[in-house]
């Protein structure tokens, strides 16, 4: 907490981005992350892997709604066709596998990903916002929640090191950099991304424990990258 506490403060826009979102917005961001990462791991847990790979796909469709009703954010036919062709990519890697129970998983990946939805909105209405400073918060918010619940002694010194690199380093570069890209792309667009997390997982598992991805999985993942890199094309092309 004290490392997000320091990079924060060492922000140029730490101090405006309270004024500029009236502060308590600041905190409502942090809550909605807080929300979004829980009910995600939650969920993982409680239903099959695929259940929630499927979606988690389905957050660019929920993204393009919440920006279109709060913010009236239109989202543009190219990206309609990243969004099917993502969508299409996700089926191929779940064919067959997704679990008939677990309702209770199911649901709380519709949480997660409808409020990160609603954070995506937030930003994009406020990208004077400190991103540095609201994933901080975000993270001490979530911190709060789970410490009630957490096993926090009786590890190994590897899962302590693993704790801190994600929690200190990874989760928190990612999630500014994703923060930041609001300024920059509709909710729709951002939320295109997502699913890349799990071809990129499955790449990163291949490489470091050796395990094979499935056919289904590389033909699925590879289906979701062309798509979502020609999207991007397209959109830059466009927009020169």
């Amino acid at each position: 907490m004290l490392s997000y506490y320091l990079v924060a403060q060492r922000s140029s826009e730490s101090k405006s981005a309270p004024k500029a979102t009236g502060g308590l917005w600041l905190v409502v961001s942090g809550a909605l992350q807080m929300v979004s990462t829980t009910a995600f791991i939650l969920a993982v847990k409680a239903t099959a892997v695929a259940n929630v790979v499927a979606i988690i796909a389905a957050l660019p469709i929920v993204a393009a709604l919440v920006a279109w009703l709060l913010l009236g954010e239109r989202t543009d036919r190219k990206t309609w066709f990243g969004i099917v062709g993502v969508m299409l990519g996700v089926a191929i890697i779940v064919s067959g596998s997704l679990a008939g129970s677990g309702i209770a998983g199911d649901l709380l990946a519709l949480v997660a990903i409808t409020a990160f939805a609603l954070n995506l909105s937030l930003w994009r209405k406020f990208p004077g916002m400190n991103r540095v400073l609201v994933i901080a918060l975000g993270g001490v918010i979530t911190a709060v929640a789970a410490s009630t619940q957490a096993q926090i002694t009786g590890h190994s010194a590897t899962t302590y090191l693993l704790l801190v690199l994600m929690g200190l380093l990874l989760g928190p570069v990612g999630r500014v950099w994703l923060a930041t890209s609001t300024k920059y792309l509709t909710a729709a667009e951002v939320g295109l991304f997502a699913p890349i997390e799990t071809v990129a997982a499955s790449l990163w598992a291949w490489l470091a424990f050796s395990e094979v991805p499935s056919m289904a999985t590389v033909t699925g993942g590879s289906v979701i990258i062309a798509v979502v890199v020609l999207t991007t094309l397209v959109g830059s092309r466009s927009s020169t």
